[in-house]
């Protein structure tokens, strides 16, 4: 089988590793959420070195993308993650939607359950400031709000062939 290849991508002044990892920098920018691309790696002992994707100091949270599922390591890398810096670690798989995405827990005990977490919930934005709304209104009703399905779909089509950067709206 015919391993596929990432395309290294710029964007906002970092050169990301994949495509999907650019395009969630482009849905946090639309929303305003801050990220530090590739800030610190760490020493995991037996499991390795580690550098996780992004930092989001707004929330205090670790956020690791991947193209494809998680593996059983990558997952024992941002529990480890998790537990060595008290901070937990967002799973985000595949490109920016609206879906439940899972955070490890940062406490020793439940460092293997997962909370989920809606990206345009309260507990993503609490901290954010994100148009001045604090804390942003919790979804309860299955209903996603529109400035993240805005973000989605500015970072889903955005393209970065030829040197294209994609506006802000």
């Amino acid at each position: 089988m015919k391993k596929i290849t990432a395309i290294q991508t710029e964007y906002g002044g970092y050169k990301f590793r994949s495509r999907t990892e650019a395009r969630w920098a482009v849905y946090f920018d639309a929303l305003g959420i801050t990220y530090e691309y590739e800030k610190e790696g760490y020493n995991l002992g037996k499991l390795g070195r580690y550098l996780p994707d992004f930092w989001l100091p707004q929330v205090n949270m670790w956020a690791e993308v991947k193209g494809k599922p998680f593996t059983k390591k990558e997952i024992a890398k941002c529990e480890a993650l998790a537990k060595i810096t008290g901070n937990l670690c967002l799973f985000l798989e595949g490109s920016p939607n609206t879906l439940l995405y899972y955070a490890t827990d940062k406490l020793d005990y439940l460092v293997t359950n997962y909370h989920g977490y809606n990206v345009e919930e309260s507990r993503f934005f609490c901290n954010t400031g994100f148009l001045g709304e604090y804390p942003r209104p919790f979804e309860v009703d299955g209903h996603h709000d529109e400035y993240s399905r805005q973000a989605v779909g500015f970072a889903r089509s955005a393209r970065f062939e030829f040197g294209e950067t994609p506006k802000k709206y």
